[in-house]
């Protein structure tokens, strides 16, 4: 999900042309149910290259939240940056 999470970050950022701009909860969160639904209930369903995890579901909603923290981490890390070259 960092991956995935990055990448759309980057993509809104630039389209906004913000780089201050982080992503909110709700969206993280939607698409990180939207992956654990596709690929751990969907594919299985239709293709049997695909096989249904459970762990995996848990590890996308860990990579979301790590992903959520870094990026208010970074922001902070930015904030007070800027204040001390002021």
């Amino acid at each position: 999900m960092p991956v995935v999470l990055g990448i759309c970050l980057k993509t809104v950022q630039w389209l906004k042309q913000d780089k201050q701009l982080n992503l909110k909860i709700l969206p993280i969160l939607s698409l990180t149910v939207f992956y654990s639904l596709y690929f751990e209930l969907l594919l299985p369903e239709i293709m049997s290259r695909y096989t249904a995890d459970f762990l995996d579901v848990i590890m996308y909603f860990s990579g979301a939240v790590l992903f959520f923290l870094m990026q208010h981490v970074n922001l902070s890390n930015k904030k007070a940056a800027q204040k001390s070259s002021s």
